[in-house]
């Protein structure tokens, strides 16, 4: 699959928590990519793009539109101030954070922040599948007002029986009745309830460091882990 420069329009902009904004995009030229890949970001007429991890599957019922979550804030590549219908331009598909060409027979997912945005693609494709492989998928944020796509992936493991979602923040309020804590201190009971497993991790790039590190000192062969960290 070669990476190209296309432009897209920004199709709709929606919140996603108080700091991250979902925004799907339509390629105005043929755009087709692996879950879990990224394109990168640029504005019209700039020579900057930035990278954004693509955090949806490839759905041929809408052929080539993607979704980004996206921090709102930085402003270097545009995204702040595009309007919907507003154009810009992009590179890619790239990277390499994709599924396993033979699965294992489960699949452990773990993402911090904007980190669970290719690992939302992932989960999308793979249930899109007709297969046994089961996921857990472990998301840490700060408070619950941030967890990510939240409706998305509690609609996903209502439907599918084979994935489960667990999100977890390091700083609750009271009324949270969800998991509390670093992600990290969910991976040996993880690997231990799923037994043979892949592992896709990403986020920042200490706590991607920290969960590769546990994968390995619990057994899962460095083949089997994917990770990506910025």
């Amino acid at each position: 699959m070669l990476a190209s420069r296309f432009s897209v329009e920004l199709l709709s902009r929606k919140p996603l928590s108080g700091s991250v904004h979902r925004l799907r995009f339509a390629p105005q030229a043929p755009f087709k990519w692996h879950a879990g890949q990224h394109v990168a970001v640029g504005g019209d007429g700039q020579d900057l793009f930035l990278p954004y991890s693509i955090a949806s599957a490839y759905d041929v019922r809408r052929p080539g539109q993607f979704e980004l979550a996206v921090a709102f804030g930085a402003g270097a590549d545009g995204l702040d101030a595009l309007e919907v219908g507003g154009t810009l331009e992009c590179e890619g598909p790239f990277g390499d954070f994709v599924w396993q060409t033979l699965p294992s027979p489960a699949a452990l997912l773990v993402g911090v922040g904007t980190g669970v945005a290719p690992l939302r693609a992932l989960i999308e494709e793979e249930l899109a599948r007709p297969s046994p492989v089961r996921l857990l998928l472990i998301a840490g944020h700060r408070a619950p007002q941030d967890v990510l796509f939240a409706n998305d992936f509690a609609e996903l493991a209502a439907e599918h029986a084979r994935f489960r979602f667990v999100p977890t923040v390091t700083s609750p309020e009271n009324a949270w009745l969800g998991e509390r804590g670093r992600v990290q201190a969910r991976v040996t009971a993880a690997v231990s309830a799923l037994g043979p497993l892949d592992a896709y991790v990403c986020g920042r790039l200490d706590m991607v460091e920290d969960v590769v590190a546990l994968l390995t000192r619990e057994g899962v062969p460095v083949s089997r882990i994917r990770s990506e960290g910025f």
